[in-house]
């Protein structure tokens, strides 16, 4: 079996070799998956698709044939992606028909010879009202949303990758009440087409996994253009796992921004943030926001709900009693956004796009919580407030949860690191800087 401290690189050269099969690997990974059955992580296992997958992938090995990067590598999707022959369900009552193809994104993942396990759970529609899954450090407190499965999965070890989604906060701040890494590259550079669509200008794809070089990696597998995709990059894409696996040339130099909604954090996310802010010493830079920050937050609110109402009325759901209560008024409000307020917002958007691209000549990356504080109580019946992912995502610029720190009480807490649009290797390359730094000077 594989180590808990092995990469998927390691142990995908552990399967090339021959010491591993893919069939053990992904029987380890099932047997992971029904003891943790009480978590809640999966809405779809199909056992005997993935164990016939993993026999495959090990004849392609014996025969001699090219190998790929993900070759036999167990992953589990968000279930608001599709997969050929498995129920699309999107958290909802009023889906579950079985997909007749694969989203891009899935092609791409078994192009690279993974394994796709089953759908994890994930939110209604991927909005706010909560999934049944628990937070695998406590099941009395909750993963987060909407990526709740795919985060619980991997904290849980079901999976060492799970994909999810973020028009939000939806990667990066389950991924940092379970206390996994994660990682949402820039927009555009994982394709859309396949997986369900709440607001065209803000979805986005992500990934959760155990370690950075996992992150590198998988994003490197996932990341091609599809014409279909609107906000799909034509263009040549970063080499996220060469970046994780380099050395900077010099220091990085990071920016701490004290953000209109700080008072938001817990305070031993406050004081966190300090101490790794000190372990810096004169690398990291603390501004003030721009004033501009409250105006983003309400930019991205009309943006997302007026794409997603005109996404649930042309699918027909707008009146339907199987819609919860809290999607409804989501929807309501959306539906009620003047055509000049839509557009102005979008005209925001850009505008804190070209802000970012000056920023960053002077900064590697920014650091910022990557959510308030610990996960909330599962009864409390919400997912936690994504206001600390809501600007990053709005621009579109890629974002990092490292799980390195501990609330007041003993549950997880992530930091945030925020990287200049479309330079995700860079990112990945300073995180690892950092990581390193961090861990040798003591502080993590």
């Amino acid at each position: 079996m594989p180590e808990s401290s092995q990469t998927i690189a390691e142990t995908v050269s552990a399967v090339a070799d021959g010491h591993l099969d893919s069939r053990q690997w992904v029987e380890h990974c099932l047997e992971r998956v029904r003891n943790n059955e009480a978590l809640g992580s999966w809405s779809f296992i199909d056992e005997a698709r993935a164990l016939a997958r993993a026999d495959q992938m090990d004849r392609i090995r014996k025969d001699g044939s090219a190998l790929g990067s993900l070759h036999g590598c167990p992953i589990g999707v968000k279930d608001i992606i599709e997969v050929k022959a498995m129920p699309h369900g999107c958290g909802s009552p009023l889906m579950g028909q079985v997909s007749d193809q694969n989203a891009v994104l899935v092609d791409a993942l078994e192009a690279a010879g993974a394994v796709i396990l089953g759908k994890t759970e994930t939110t209604e529609f991927a909005f706010l009202n909560p999934a049944r899954t628990k937070n695998p450090n406590s099941q009395e407190y909750s993963p987060g949303g909407s990526s709740a499965g795919s985060a619980a999965a991997v904290a849980s070890g079901d999976v060492p990758v799970a994909i999810g989604s973020q028009t939000n906060g939806s990667v990066i701040r389950p991924a940092s009440y379970c206390g996994v890494y994660a990682m949402k590259p820039s927009a555009g550079i994982i394709p859309r087409i396949g997986v369900f669509e709440q607001s065209p200008t803000l979805d986005q794809m992500g990934l959760f996994a155990t370690s950075l070089e996992d992150l590198g990696l998988v994003t490197d597998a996932l990341s091609i253009h599809d014409s279909r995709d609107p906000h799909s990059i034509a263009a040549p894409r970063p080499s996220c796992f060469q970046g994780v696996c380099s050395e900077p040339p010099m220091d990085p130099n990071f920016a701490i921004l004290a953000l209109p909604y700080s008072q938001l954090q817990s305070r031993a996310c406050t004081e966190g943030l300090r101490e790794l802010a000190d372990s810096l010493e004169g690398q990291v830079e603390v501004l003030e926001a721009p004033s501009m920050f409250e105006e983003l937050i309400r930019a991205h609110r009309v943006i997302h709900l007026t794409e997603a109402y005109r996404a649930f009325d042309r699918l027909g759901f707008i009146e339907s009693p199987h819609l919860s209560n809290i999607l409804t008024d989501m929807l309501e409000e959306g539906k009620n956004f003047a055509q000049d307020e839509y557009e102005e917002a979008l005209d925001i958007r850009m505008s804190v796009e070209s802000f970012f691209q000056s920023f960053f000549e002077d900064f590697d990356a920014i650091l910022s919580p990557s959510a308030s504080g610990e996960a909330p109580l599962f009864n409390e019946g919400h997912t936690g407030n994504p206001i600390f992912c809501t600007v990053w995502t709005l621009a579109g610029l890629p974002t990092l949860n490292l799980p390195i720190m501990r609330g007041e009480g003993g549950l997880p807490m992530g930091l945030q690191m925020v990287g200049r649009l479309r330079d995700d290797a860079r990112l990945l390359r300073t995180a690892r800087w950092f990581m390193t730094t961090i861990f040798d000077q003591g502080e993590a």
